[in-house]
């Protein structure tokens, strides 16, 4: 539903900057339409349906980012004080660490590494959504007046989102680098897989991420965990929930590692792992392209808060003229907008469309392992 909404709120934001549809759909742009109905006062009036679809979808992408970055914020905390109660379970025991303890010791630090970074993510995400509170006013006029700080409130609104965005283009590239990473550990193992013939994999030599991508393992602590949670669960409760999934890593071993594996099993699996690698892949091209489509917009939203400091063309510093590609305020603004608003309309595109290509590649690499067993 997100992407929904930012494809439609920066489609509409392309549309003014462009001035389409100005002949076609007239009352689109007619600030006279809701003074018709409604006695609004000045400068609310000056309001157009298109500003106002604007604004609908920017109040929506404020309250969405606001609530769903407290709530990642606030079950990262709650998951990472889960992971510290295991981890400390786990040392107060002196029993020899078998092959699962060793990927369940693994993946607890893992995902506590995980679980700090979102905490960092839902903060940025929702310091984003409250600034974009400012745009949603912007669009009814409001930073007109004094309310809400007016023009210069906007433009620390928009500088929150630039500083906000900088971290969160940070992990976009490292996103995309593990991605890549992760495509040639599976390509590598599957490549083993194939090589095996007569022999079974060595339980000692898969790792975390070779575990993961055999069986798609996902632990009961991967999942977020409310931080108001009154109540903690008794250590016997989350010892048996360990237990079962020392169980379940154990039985999955014993499917690529002892006598029962089968190497019809093992030669579809690898088959799997390797088209499993190319969607990792294409992932990582995605979590590059992101990257790149953000970086713009960043860039381009950087124009509107210079335009705003350096107001004055005659007194413009050099350096920030370079920044501008030595273009003029009203240029700058325009361009930082319209190349702004643009690549937020291609990242949804790019976000709606590449699930159902990934599912098409899986589902092919399935029903080919499938034709071979039979």
């Amino acid at each position: 539903m997100d992407a929904v909404v930012q494809l439609i709120r920066n489609g509409l934001c392309c549309i003014k900057d462009l001035e389409w549809f100005q002949d076609t759909f007239p009352s689109l742009w007619d600030s006279n339409i809701f003074p018709q109905y409604y006695d609004i006062p000045a400068p609310y009036n000056q309001t157009t349906p298109l500003d106002a679809m604007i604004g609908v979808t920017q109040f929506y992408a404020s309250v969405s980012m606001t609530t769903s970055g407290w709530t990642l914020m606030h079950t990262s905390y709650g998951k990472m004080r889960r992971i510290q109660r295991l981890k400390q379970a786990l040392a107060d025991k002196n029993e020899k660490d078998t092959d699962a303890d060793r990927l369940i010791q693994a993946s607890l630090v893992k995902e506590a590494m995980y679980a700090a970074r979102s905490m960092f993510i839902g903060f940025l995400v929702m310091s984003i959504g409250i600034a974009f509170f400012w745009l949603f006013a912007n669009s009814f006029k409001v930073t007109q007046t004094s309310l809400l700080g007016g023009v210069p409130g906007l433009i620390h609104a928009l500088t929150v989102t630039e500083v906000g965005l900088l971290p969160l283009l940070y992990y976009m590239w490292i996103d995309s680098g593990e991605q890549l990473k992760r495509a040639a550990r599976l390509e590598k193992l599957a490549n083993e897989m194939k090589e095996l013939k007569d022999r079974r994999l060595n339980a000692a030599d898969i790792d975390l991420p070779s575990f993961e991508a055999l069986t798609e393992w996902l632990p009961f602590w991967d999942s977020g965990v409310s931080a108001f949670e009154t109540s903690i669960p008794e250590s016997a409760v989350e010892e048996k929930l360990v237990l079962e999934e020392k169980f379940k890593i154990q039985k999955s071993l014993d499917q690529f590692t002892t006598e029962k594996a089968k190497i019809v099993v093992l030669q579809d699996k690898a088959n799997e792992l390797l088209a499993a690698s190319r969607v990792a892949r294409l992932e990582g091209y995605r979590e590059f392209l992101y990257f790149i489509l953000n970086s713009i917009a960043f860039y381009s939203y950087m124009f509107c808060v210079l335009v705003f400091y350096f107001d004055k063309e005659e007194t413009k510093p050099e350096t920030v003229r370079s920044l501008m590609f030595y273009l003029d305020n009203e240029s700058a603004d325009w361009h930082g907008n319209f190349w702004g608003d643009l690549m937020w309309t291609i990242e949804p595109v790019i976000i709606l469309s590449t699930p159902m290509i990934f599912a098409s590649i899986k589902n092919a690499a399935k029903q080919k392992s499938k034709a071979k067993s039979d």
